[in-house]
């Protein structure tokens, strides 16, 4: 079901790699092109220093990030422990969000592996 999940988001314009992240950074399941290694590291340490930014600011509860330029990010605390993550080229950041959504009750309630 997830893989399935996943893959329904590359679907979704500019979308190239779908991944979901637990809470300590272990990679849980990943769908994109084949050959090109998954973002993790980077969606890693941007979600780290947003965190980070949002403690120390005091700024309240950290929910999604959006990472725009040539190559695009969208991170999203789904739930508990489950952090989920697109990436690639082009698309509507607006469009990601809403494919985000439609599946965030499946990926935030992902059984610990």
């Amino acid at each position: 079901m997830l893989q399935r999940v996943l893959a329904s988001l590359t679907n979704v314009e500019g979308v190239e790699q779908a991944m979901l992240l637990d809470d300590r950074g272990n990679l849980l399941a990943c769908v994109g092109n084949e050959g090109i290694v998954p973002p993790v590291d980077a969606a890693l340490d941007v979600t780290n220093l947003a965190l980070e930014l949002c403690s120390t600011l005091d700024l309240g509860t950290l929910y999604e990030i959006w990472c725009e330029g040539d190559e695009r990010m969208m991170i999203d605390i789904s739930g508990p422990g489950r952090i989920a993550v697109l990436s690639g080229k082009g698309g509507r950041l607006a469009g990601w969000r809403h494919a985000l959504d439609r599946n965030r009750r499946i990926l935030a309630t992902t059984p610990q592996m």
